[in-house]
C-alpha cells in the first residue's frame, strides 16, 4: 500500500485509511505518527526530558484517536508488542493528550495487559533468538562444527533441517521479526527500552498531577494499578531482561545506553509501588508471596549483573538499593517475623547433637522461591549460558565468559542483604539479632549446598566451596558473629579431615581463621578443635613435602594468613607456650623430612623470620620471666651434646629455633638469673660448636644468634660476653674469604656467610678500640672482587631484586646482603682504610651505572630479571642526610667521582649527578680545582653535549666557593672558551643551559673582584675589550653557541660593576655599546613578530622569542623605557595564545612576567598584574618560579607607597574574587595587605578600602569553588584581622561569623569532601581569632555565633545509616557540600573554640586604658562574659544530645571534644542547666546525664 497523502484528504479519512491499513507494522507507525504531525525518526527516548513534561488542558481529538487505535494494535497483534516504534509513538501522545482523557484511554484498554503482553513477547524473542545460536552452532553441517572436538558426538536432530527453518520462519513472520537479520536482539532490547520510556513518562506525570490535579493523578494512578500476583509476574520478566541487558551493554561498552536503561527501569518498580493492596492484610501477604514467587531471583540476578559488570553511577546505586528493600520488605523481613514468631531461639549447641529444628522452616521457606518458572522456562541468563559454551566450544581460545547465575550463587546476595535489613547499631540489637542471623547462614548454606547437587552430583562440593567463601566474606565485612560451633560445622568443608592434598582449600581455611580461631585452639572447649587442629599441621607439613605446590602465593597465604594469626589466637587464649611446643614439634618433622629427602623446598614456613618475630614479640607481652626462664633451661636440656657443643639432632634444631625466638629480647629478660644462666651456658656451647666447624645445615641460625647476643651485652655494663664472642671474629673473617674464593650457591653456606659478616660488623662497630681492625681490613678488602663477580659478560648484573628473606637469598643477592650491612652501620667506614673504601665505591658505582643504563634503555643490555636495588643503595650512599651523618667518606667518593668523570664516558650523566649532590662544605680547595678543570675540560671537548647543563650547574656551584685554583677562577678565556663549546639544541634544555651558564658568570665575576687592583683592572679592561668588540659580532639570536648570551651577560655585569670600577672603562661607551645590543634584541624581536603573524606558531620561533626574553632580563631598565617593545610583546602573546605546542604556557608566563617587569611600581602596575594570574599555576605555588615572582611582587609593593598600594586594593577588589584567576587575586590581595603599613585612623581611604576588601573576601569564602580558593580566603581574613585591627568595623565582624555560619550549611563552598580536614580547621582559627582578639565586638552577638558553633559541632558526628531514610535524608541535607572524614585532631580545634569562649582572657574582654585597670574591675569583666556565655551555650548542649540520637560520633573524637563540654557545664548555672534537662525528651535526657555524670566525675574542678 503506498503512503497515504494526507494534504489533499481530511483527517478523519486519514485515520479511516489507517483503521483499514495492512501493511507491515513499520509502515502503518509512520503513517500514523504523519497524522498527528510526529517524525519517529526524532523522536529521542531519553528520561530526563519527561522532567520538563508539560501539562496540556486542551483536547487533542486526533491524537486520542490514535492512541485508541495503537493500544488495539498493541493489545492484538505481537507484531507490533515487539516494535520499538510503537512504544516511541506511545509516548509521543502521552506528552500531547490531556491526564484526564489518557487515564481514561489508559483504563479502557487495561495498558498494564499490553505492558505484560509487550513484555513477555520480548523476552520470548530474545529466548527464541539464543535458541537460534545454540541450534546453529551446534549443526553437525555447520562450518563452525569442523573446529569442535573430534571425539564429540554429533546430537541427534529431532528434526530436519528444513522443517525446522520453516516452523521459525513462519513464527518469526507472524510476529514481524526478520529471522535472517543478525540484530533481533538488538531489536527486542531497543524495543524494551522504548517501553520502560513509556512507563517512565507516565509515572512522571501521574506525580506531576498530583499538585495540580488531583482527580487526573488519581485516575492515572489507578489505569496503572494491578493486582499483586499480575504486577509481580511483569516486574519479574522486566528484571530478568534489565539484567541481561546490563550485562550486554557493559560488555560492549555502551554507556549511553547502559544509563538509559537504569533511569527508566524505576519505572516498572513504580508500577510495583502502586499495586492494589485491597488483597493485603496487616502482614502485606498477597504482595509478599507474589513478590516472593515471581520476582525473587529475578531481583537478586538484578543485583549480580550491576555488581558483576562494575556499574558505580548514581542511577545503578539508586536502583540496586531499590532492589534491595523491595528484597528485604517482601523476603527477608517475613522470614525474620516468623521465625522470631516461633521464639527465635536459634541453634541449639548445648546437647551433644545439635537441634537444627530451626533451620527447617527457613529452609522451607526459601526452597521454593529458588525455581525459575517463569513462562515455564529457565531464566534468560541460562540461555546466554548456553549460547557462550557453545561458542566457547568453537573458540576455546576465548576467555570472555558470561557470569553463570545460578540459584545457589544468588544465595550470598540474600545473606547480604539479609544482614543489612536488620537493625544492628547498638550492642543489644546485635545480641538480639545474632540467632536470626546464625540461623539464616545455616540455612542459606543448606539450601545453597542442595541446590549445586541437584546440577552436578559428582563434585557438588567443588562448586559450594566459592559460595561458601562469599558467604564467610560477607560475615566478616559486615561485623556478624558466628558461634564457634556453627564455624567448626562448617569447616569440614575446608578438606583439612580428608587424605588428599588437592582437596585442601586454604582460602576457606584463612576465612575459618580469621571469623574464629578458637576452632582450632585445644582449650576452646570444643570436642573436634583438637582434631582440626593436628589436621591443619598435617595439611601444612603435607603441602611443604609435596613441593609446595600452587608456589609462593599459597606458600603466603599459608603463612600469613593461617599459620601467623593462629599463633596470634593462641596468645590471646593466653596458651602461647601451647603453641611454641607444638612449634618445636613441627620443627622436629620438619628436619625429620629433611634428613630423608634433600630433596625438599629449603625453607619450610615453621622457620620462617616472619613467624618467629611475630612469636617473639607475643612473648614479651604473654609470657613471664619465669615462664620464658623456664622454657630456656627445658629447650637446654636438648640442646647440648655430651661433649658440651649444640647437639646435631633433630630436637636440638627445634629447641635452638624456639629458643632464639624467645632471647630475641634480651633486655626484657636481665633481672633473670636463670636465663641468664642458661644464655651463659648456650654462648659457650656455641663457641665450641662454631670453633669446630661441626657440619649443619643452620649453622648460619647459630651466627645470627651471636650477633644479637652482642648486641645486647654492648649496651650492658658488664659486657660479660665480650671475650668469649670475639674469638669468633677470626673464624668468621677465615669462613667469609674462603666462601669468596670458592663461592657455592647452597642457602646454608651463603646464609652463614651473611650472618657472620653482621656479627664481625657488629662486633667492629660495638668496641671502640681497634681490636678487630685488622680482620675488618681484610674482610672489606675482599667484597670489590666478590661484587665484580654478579656481572654477566655482556655487562649486565645477575639476578633479581632480593626481598631481604632469608629464603630467598642466593650468591648474587648476598653482594646486596653485604652493602645494606654495610651503609646501616655507617661508623664502620672510619674504621677502615681509605684505598678500601674507595675500591668499594668505585665497585658500587659500575653496578649503579648498569642498572640506570637498563632503565634507560632496557634493550641495551642483558641485564636478565629486572633489578635496581644497587642503583638505589647508590642513591643512599651519596644522598645530602647520609653524607652528613659520615663525613668522612666525602673525599673518598669524590677521589671515585673524579676519576670516574675523567676516565669513564659512558656514565658521567650518573657521575655528575651523583656530584651535584654532595654537600659544597665537603669538597676540599684541592678537588674544587680538579673538578672545574676537569668539567670544563670535558666542555671543551664536547665529550658530553646532553648533559652540559648539569654539568655547567655544579662548575657554578663549586666556583661560588672561596679559594679555588682552578683555571677558570683567574683565566676569563676559559669562560668564552666554553661558551664557544656549548651549543643550543632548539629545544627548552636550553635555557637550563642558559640559566645554569648565568650562574656560572656571576660566580666566575664575582672572584675577580675578590683580586687584588692591578690585577682587577688588568681582567676586567680585557673583559670589556673582549665584549664591547664582540656586540655585532654576534648579534642574532641564532647564533648557534653560547657566546652571544654570554655577551649580553657581561654587558650586564659590567654595568652593574661600573661604580666599582671606574678606572677600568668608559660609561657612556659601554652604555652605547648596552644599547646596540638592546638595539639588536628589538630587531630580532619584530623579526619574531612578523614571523608569528605570517605564519603558524612553531617550537623553534617559540624558543628563540623565550630566549629573547630571557636575554632581556639584563636590559631591564632599558626595556621600561622603550614603548615598542611593549607593542612586540603584546602581539606575540596574541599569536602563541593559538598555538598548543607546549611551550606555549610558559612563553605566556615569560611574556607577562616580562611586562610586568618593566611596569613602574605605582597605580599602572595593577593590570599587568592581574593579567599575571592566567599563567601563574597555584599548584606548583612552592616552586623556584613561583617563590622569585612572589618576592618580586612583594618588593614592587614594599616601594610603592601607601595611597598607591591602597589603590591597587581597590582595583583588585573591584576585579572581583570570582570566576577563573579568583585564587590568584586572592593572593595579591593579601599580599598586598602585607605590605601596607598598619593604620591609625579609622575614617582614612586606606582604613575603608580594607574594610571593603574584608566583606569581598568574605563573601568568597562561601562562595569558593577550589580548596586553593578557601584557603587563600581564608589567609587574607587572617592577615586582616591581625595586622589591621583598627580597620575592621562592626560589620566585618559580623559579617565573618555569618559566612562561617553559612560555609558549615548546606550552602557551603562546592569543594571535593578530601579537602574537608583543611576547611574545618581554617574555619576554628578564623572563628578562635573572633573571639580573642575580637571578643568585645563580638559582645552579646550569641545569635550569631551559636549557629556557628552549632553546625561545627554537627560537623564531627558521622550521620547514622541505621536510621529511617527520610529522618537520614533529612540529617544529610543539613550537611555542607564540602564535608568528608574528621578525625580527633579537629575536635581539639572546636574544644580551642569551646574554652576560648567560656575562659576569655583578661585581655580580650575588657580595654585597657592608659591608667590602668583595677583588679576586681578585670574580675568582673571576666565574670561577666562567663555568665553571658553560660546563658546561651546550654542550646550547643541540647545541639549535642541531638547530633548523638542523630548520628555517631567515634572514641577519639568524643574524647578529644569532652573537655570543651566540660568548659561548658563550667559556665552554666545550676538554673540553666535545670530549664536545659527539662527541655529535652527522653531519649535527650539520658544523653545529658550521662554527659553531666562523666562532667561531674571527671571534668569538674574539685575546689578542697
Amino acid at each position: 500500500m503506498a503512503p497515504m497523502a494526507f494534504r489533499s484528504g481530511s483527517s478523519q479519512e486519514a485515520l479511516l485509511q489507517l483503521e483499514k491499513g495492512t501493511t507491515g507494522p513499520t509502515s502503518l507507525l509512520k503513517d500514523a505518527a504523519q497524522i498527528v504531525g510526529i517524525d519517529l525518526a526524532l523522536c529521542a527516548g531519553d528520561p530526563d526530558a519527561d522532567q520538563n513534561l508539560q501539562l496540556h488542558s486542551q483536547s487533542a481529538p486526533k491524537e486520542e484517536w490514535v492512541l485508541r487505535w495503537l493500544l488495539k494494535k498493541l493489545k492484538s497483534t505481537k507484531a507490533y508488542r515487539v516494535e520499538a516504534r510503537s512504544f516511541v509513538l506511545l509516548r509521543q501522545l502521552i506528552h500531547r493528550i490531556p491526564p484526564r482523557s489518557l487515564a481514561a484511554i489508559l483504563s479502557e484498554y487495561k495498558i498494564l495487559t499490553i505492558v505484560d503482553g509487550a513484555v513477555a513477547d520480548i523476552k520470548a524473542g530474545i529466548v527464541l533468538d539464543f535458541q537460534d545460536v545454540v541450534s546453529n552452532l551446534d549443526r553437525p553441517d555447520s562450518e563452525s562444527s569442523h573446529t569442535l572436538d573430534e571425539e564429540s558426538p554429533p546430537k541427534k536432530k529431532k528434526h530436519g533441517n528444513n522443517e525446522t527453518r520453516k516452523r521459525k520462519r513462519a513464527t518469526y513472520e507472524e510476529d514481524g521479526v526478520d529471522p535472517d537479520s543478525p540484530s533481533c536482539f538488538a531489536l527486542c532490547a531497543s524495543a524494551f527500552n522504548r517501553l520502560l520510556d513509556c512507563l517512565y513518562t507516565l509515572v512522571v506525570l501521574a506525580n506531576k498531577m498530583y499538585g495540580v490535579d488531583g482527580v487526573a493523578s488519581s485516575h492515572l494512578k489507578h489505569a496503572l494499578r494491578g493486582e499483586p500476583g499480575f504486577v509481580a509476574k511483569i516486574l519479574a520478566r522486566s528484571l530478568a531482561l534489565a539484567a541481561l541487558l546490563i550485562f550486554e551493554f557493559c560488555r560492549e561498552k555502551k554507556a549511553a545506553d547502559l544509563q538509559h536503561l537504569l533511569r527508566a527501569l524505576s519505572s516498572v518498580l513504580d508500577l510495583w509501588e502502586l499495586r492494589s493492596s485491597h488483597q493485603d492484610d496487616s502482614n502485606n501477604s498477597s504482595s509478599n508471596a507474589a513478590f516472593a514467587h515471581h520476582c525473587f531471583l529475578e531481583a537478586l540476578r538484578l543485583h549480580r549483573s550491576a555488581s558483576f559488570s562494575g556499574v558505580g553511577s548514581n542511577e545503578a546505586t539508586y536502583i540496586v538499593q531499590r532492589v534491595e528493600r523491595l528484597v528485604a520488605l517482601h523476603v527477608v523481613l517475613p522470614a525474620r517475623g516468623a521465625f522470631f514468631a516461633k521464639g527465635g531461639s536459634g541453634i541449639d549447641y548445648s546437647t551433644d547433637e545439635p537441634d537444627w529444628s530451626p533451620v527447617k522452616p527457613i529452609s522451607d521457606t526459601f526452597r521454593p522461591l529458588l525455581t525459575d518458572d517463569i513462562d515455564g522456562k529457565a531464566g534468560l541468563l541460562e540461555h546466554k549460558e548456553q549460547e557462550q559454551e557453545a561458542k566457547a566450544k568453537i573458540d576455546k581460545k576465548s576467555s570472555s565468559r558470561n557470569p553463570v547465575w545460578k540459584p545457589a550463587e544468588l544465595l550470598p546476595v540474600l545473606f547480604d542483604i539479609a544482614i543489612r535489613s536488620v537493625p544492628r547499631d547498638t550492642f543489644r540489637r546485635q545480641t538480639n539479632e545474632g540467632p536470626w542471623l546464625e540461623t539464616l547462614f545455616v540455612a542459606i548454606a543448606e539450601l545453597a549446598f542442595s541446590a549445586v547437587k541437584q546440577e552436578d552430583v559428582t563434585d557438588a562440593t567443588s562448586d559450594f566451596i566459592p559460595i561458601l567463601e562469599q558467604m564467610f566474606r560477607i560475615i566478616l565485612n559486615r561485623g556478624v558473629k558466628l558461634s564457634l560451633h556453627t564455624l567448626i560445622t562448617h569447616a569440614a568443608y575446608t578438606g583439612l579431615l580428608k587424605d588428599n592434598l588437592d582437596k585442601v582449600q586454604w582460602k576457606l581455611t584463612a576465612l575459618l581463621v580469621e571469623l574464629g580461631v578458637d576452632i582450632f585452639l585445644p582449650n576452646s572447649g570444643l570436642p573436634d578443635s583438637g582434631r582440626l587442629l593436628a589436621a591443619l599441621l598435617e595439611k601444612i607439613m603435607f603441602h611443604w613435602t609435596s613441593g609446595c605446590p600452587g608456589g609462593d602465593d599459597v606458600y603466603a597465604k599459608i603463612k600469613t594468613d593461617i599459620v601467623v594469626p593462629l599463633l596470634r589466637g593462641f596468645a590471646s587464649a593466653r596458651d602461647l607456650l601451647t603453641f611454641v611446643q607444638l612449634w618445636y614439634e613441627q620443627l622436629v618433622l620438619v628436619e625429620l623430612a629433611r634428613s630423608s629427602n634433600r630433596g625438599l623446598a629449603r625453607f619450610s614456613i615453621w622457620e620462617s623470620d616472619d613467624l618467629a618475630n611475630v612469636c617473639s614479640e607475643l612473648m614479651k607481652t604473654s609470657l613471664t620471666e619465669a615462664q620464658v626462664s623456664s622454657l630456656a633451661q627445658n629447650a637446654l636440656s636438648e640442646l647440648l651434646s655430651e661433649s658440651g657443643t649444640i647437639a646435631v639432632s633433630t630436637n636440638a634444631f627445634g629447641r635452638f629455633v624456639t629458643l632464639e625466638a624467645a632471647l630475641r629480647n634480651l633486655t626484657c629478660y636481665t633481672n633473670s638469673d636463670r636465663t641468664m644462666s642458661v644464655l651463659t651456658t648456650v654462648i659457650k656451647a656455641l663457641v665450641a660448636t662454631i670453633s669446630s666447624k661441626q657440619n649443619m645445615h643452620w649453622r648460619w641460625r647459630l651466627w645470627r644468634f651471636s650477633g644479637n647476643v652482642l648486641q645486647f651485652t654492648m649496651k650492658s655494663t658488664d659486657g660479660s660476653f665480650n671475650s668469649t664472642l670475639g674469638s669468633l671474629v677470626n673464624i668468621a673473617v677465615n669462613i667469609i674469604r674462603d666462601f669468596h674464593k670458592q663461592p657455592t650457591s647452597r642457602l646454608q653456606d651463603v646464609a652463614e656467610i651473611l650472618e657472620a659478616y653482621r656479627f664481625v660488623l657488629a662486633a667492629a662497630e660495638k668496641i671502640s678500640d681497634n681490636t678487630y681492625s685488622n680482620q675488618l681490613a681484610l674482610l672489606t678488602a675482599d667484597i670489590p672482587p666478590f661484587l665484580k663477580t654478579i656481572i654477566n659478560k655482556e655487562g649486565g648484573v645477575l639476578g633479581a631484586s632480593w626481598n631481604g628473606h632469608i629464603e630467598n637469598l642466593d650468591s648474587i643477592s648476598l653482594a646486596t646482603g653485604y652493602l645494606v650491612t654495610l651503609l646501616r652501620t655507617p661508623e664502620i667506614w672510619g674504621k677502615t682504610k681509605a684505598e678500601t673504601r674507595q675500591a668499594l665505591f668505585d665497585q658500587m658505582l659500575s653496578l649503579a651505572a648498569i642498572q640506570q643504563q637498563s632503565i634507560i634503555d632496557p634493550s641495551s643490555i642483558n641485564s636478565g630479571p629486572f633489578n635496581a636495588q644497587f642503583l638505589q643503595l647508590w642513591n643512599a650512599l651519596v644522598s645530602y642526610e647520609y653524607l652528613l651523618n659520615s663525613p668522612g667518606i666525602a673525599n673518598d667518593l669524590l677521589v671515585i667521582l673524579i676519576e670516574r668523570l675523567k676516565n669513564d664516558p659512558s656514565i658521567r650523566q650518573l657521575t655528575v649527578m651523583s656530584l651535584q649532590k654532595i654537600p659544597s662544605r665537603f669538597v676540599t680547595r684541592h678537588h674544587r680545582g680538579l673538578l672545574l678543570d676537569l668539567v670544563g675540560h670535558i666542555i671543551l671537548e664536547k665529550a658530553s653535549p646532553d648533559i652540559s647543563g648539569d654539568m655547567l650547574s655544579l662548575m657554578a656551584t663549586l666556583a661560588s666557593m672561596p679559594k679555588s685554583s682552578a683555571k677558570i677562577t683567574s683565566d676569563w678565556e676559559v669562560v668564552w672558551k666554553i661558551a664557544k663549546a656549548i651549543t643550543f639544541k632548539d629545544s627548552e634544555v636550553d635555557f637550563r643551559v642558559m640559566k645554569s651558564f648565568r650562574s656560572l658568570i656571576e660566580a666566575v665575576m664575582s672572584k675577580f673582584l675578590t683580586l687584588s687592583e692591578k690585577d682587577r683592572q688588568k681582567y676586567f679592561k680585557k673583559i670589556h675589550q673582549k665584549t664591547t668588540s664582540s656586540v655585532y659580532k654576534f648579534k642574532s639570536i641564532k647564533h648557534p653557541t653560547l657566546e652571544f648570551y654570554l655577551v649580553r651577560i657581561l654587558l650586564s655585569q659590567l654595568w652593574d660593576y661600573r661604580l666599582e670600577l671606574p678606572k677600568v672603562f668608559d660609561e657612556a661607551n659601554l652604555k652605547s655599546h648596552r644599547q646596540k645590543a638592546f638595539k639588536y634584541l628589538l630587531e630580532e624581536l619584530e623579526t619574531l613578530q612578523t614571523q608569528l603573524k605570517l605564519e603558524a606558531p612553531n617550537l623553534t620561533n617559540e624558543i628563540s622569542v623565550a630566549k629573547i626574553l630571557a636575554v632581556l632580563e639584563d636590559f631591564e631598565d632599558m626595556a621600561r623605557e622603550n614603548d615598542e617593545i611593549e607593542k612586540c610583546v603584546t602581539e606575540i602573546e596574541d599569536c602563541v595564545t593559538k598555538t598548543s605546542t607546549e611551550l606555549a604556557t610558559s612563553l605566556q608566563r615569560s611574556i607577562k612576567l616580562h611586562v610586568l617587569a618593566r611596569t613602574k611600581p605605582g597605580r599602572s602596575f595593577t593590570i599587568p598584574l592581574i593579567e599575571c594570574g592566567d599563567v601563574f599555576s597555584l599548584q606548583h605555588l612552592f616552586a623556584e618560579e613561583q617563590q622569585v615572582f612572589i618576592q618580586d611582587v612583594a618588593e614592587r609593593f614594599h616601594e610603592m607607597s601607601s595611597d598607591d598600594l591602597t589603590g591597587l586594593i581597590e582595583d583588585i577588589r573591584k576585579a572581583g574574587f570570582g570566576g577563573k584567576n579568583a585564587s590568584y587575586r586572592l593572593l595579591i590581595a593579601g599580599l598586598a595587605a602585607t605590605c601596607l603599613n598598619p593604620v591609625e585612623e579609622k575614617e582614612s581611604a586606606s582604613s575603608q578600602e580594607l574594610s571593603l576588601l574584608c566583606t569581598a573576601v568574605t563573601k568568597s569564602l562561601c562562595t569558593s569553588t577550589s580548596i586553593e580558593q578557601f584557603s587563600l580566603a581564608a589567609e587574607c581574613l587572617d592577615i586582616l584581622l591581625r595586622c589591621h585591627s583598627r580597620a575592621i568595623t562592626q560589620w566585618n565582624v559580623d559579617n565573618i561569623m555569618t559566612a562561617v555560619a553559612v560555609a558549615v550549611s548546606k550552602c557551603g563552598p562546592q569543594i571535593n569532601p578530601e579537602f574537608a580536614g583543611t576547611i574545618y580547621v581554617r574555619l576554628c582559627r578564623l572563628v578562635g581569632l573572633l573571639f580573642v582578639l575580637y571578643r568585645q565586638k563580638l559582645g552579646g552577638r550569641f545569635h550569631l555565633i551559636l549557629p556557628a558553633m552549632q553546625r561545627l559541632l554537627t560537623c564531627l558526628f558521622t550521620p547514622n545509616r541505621k536510621r529511617k531514610a527520610g529522618a537520614r535524608m533529612k540529617s544529610m541535607q543539613g550537611q555542607p557540600p564540602w564535608l568528608g572524614p574528621l578525625n580527633d585532631s579537629h575536635a581539639v580545634h572546636f574544644t580551642r573554640l569551646l574554652t576560648s569562649l567560656c575562659e576569655p582572657t583578661v585581655s580580650a574582654v575588657s580595654k585597657q586604658s592608659q591608667s590602668g585597670t583595677s583588679h576586681e574591675g578585670l574580675t568582673d569583666q571576666t565574670k561577666k562574659a562567663k555568665r553571658i556565655a553560660g546563658q546561651h551555650l546550654q542550646y550547643l548542649i541540647i545541639e549535642y544530645t541531638q547530633c548523638t540520637l542523630r548520628g555517631t560520633m567515634n572514641s577519639e573524637i568524643k574524647a578529644a571534644l569532652l573537655p570543651g563540654l566540660y568548659a561548658v557545664l563550667d559556665v552554666v548555672s545550676r538554673d540553666t542547666m535545670k530549664a536545659l534537662n527539662s527541655s529535652l525528651d527522653a531519649s535527650g535526657r539520658e544523653v545529658f546525664k550521662t554527659l553531666y555524670d562523666d562532667y561531674m566525675k571527671f571534668g569538674k574542678w574539685d575546689k578542697s
